[in-house]
């Protein structure tokens, strides 16, 4: 009996890619709205990164903490904070969203090749990053791009700065990383610590693919404008809830129910905010 699927939406669309579809708006309200409606649809978690009233990347936190503010206004999901990002930011720039209302963030546990450039995580940043979570008793979502970052996330855990149950989301098919195939995300799931809770991120169109596959083993699923916009070829999806949606029926086509994000809180080891706020 496979555990509630656990749907994650990813809405903030890389600024190189909104310039294809100029007629996004990328304001904190309309990022709130797009979360909110994914919500209904069925996601449990919102993968946000940090940006500005124009939807670039920035360290300023005025706008994120307002799309954030906006969101516990309309639903319980859970946010998840981005700590990701190519460029010259140092680790604690790279961290500012850890200083916000969120329950999670991603841990990236390793370097690897991004199209023509490097995407750099060196060991003492990402242990820094580390730290700052467990400090501030925030869930890693530990992103792997290659298999040896389960390697480098399980020497943080015998450090004391992971504790279980794990959370992986594996990340396939980004140019110069680990191709999306279903033997690679086969691989990877066999590589993690039972018990361990593992999804699927398919990157150049592989999101669909890759979440189906996972759905059927044991695994979670993730859609959004960050990893694909397009709901099929040179069609875009007309929102975040849309891809969700598709997810949702996909997975109520294989009998796996959708978990509520109270579920999902259970099933990650995170407080209830409800009932937190109660009491």
């Amino acid at each position: 009996m496979l555990a509630p699927l656990i749907v994650t939406v990813a809405p903030c669309i890389p600024p190189y890619a909104a310039l294809h579809l100029p007629k996004l708006d990328l304001s904190p309200d309309m990022i709130a709205q797009e979360v909110i409606d994914a919500h209904a649809a069925g996601a449990s978690i919102a993968h946000l990164h940090v940006w500005d009233h124009d939807g670039q990347p920035t360290g300023d936190l005025g706008a994120f903490h307002r799309t954030i503010a906006r969101i516990r206004e309309g639903c319980d999901i859970i946010i998840e904070g981005s700590t990701g990002g190519v460029g010259d930011l140092t680790a604690a720039e790279r961290c500012v969203s850890l200083h916000a209302d969120i329950e999670m963030a991603s841990l990236n546990v390793g370097s690897v090749n991004y199209d023509q450039g490097v995407y750099v995580n060196s060991p003492d940043d990402v242990r820094f990053w580390a730290s700052e979570m467990a400090r501030r008793h925030i869930k890693p979502d530990i992103a792997v791009f290659e298999v040896g970052m389960i390697q480098n996330a399980l020497r943080l855990a015998d450090e004391g700065l992971l504790k279980p149950p794990y959370l992986f989301s594996f990340v396939l098919g980004q140019t110069g990383a680990l191709p999306a195939t279903p033997k690679n995300l086969l691989f990877l799931a066999e590589s993690v610590p039972d018990g361990a809770v593992w999804g699927a991120a398919g990157h150049g169109g592989a999101d669909l693919p890759m979440s189906s596959l996972a759905m059927m083993i044991g695994g979670h699923a993730r859609a959004g404008f960050e990893d694909n916009p397009y709901y099929a070829p040179k069609r875009a999806a007309t929102s975040n809830a849309e891809l969700v949606r598709r997810l949702v029926r996909i997975a109520g086509e294989l009998g796996r129910p959708v978990a509520t994000p109270a579920q999902a809180r259970g099933m990650l080891g995170l407080a209830d905010r409800q009932a937190n706020s109660r009491g």
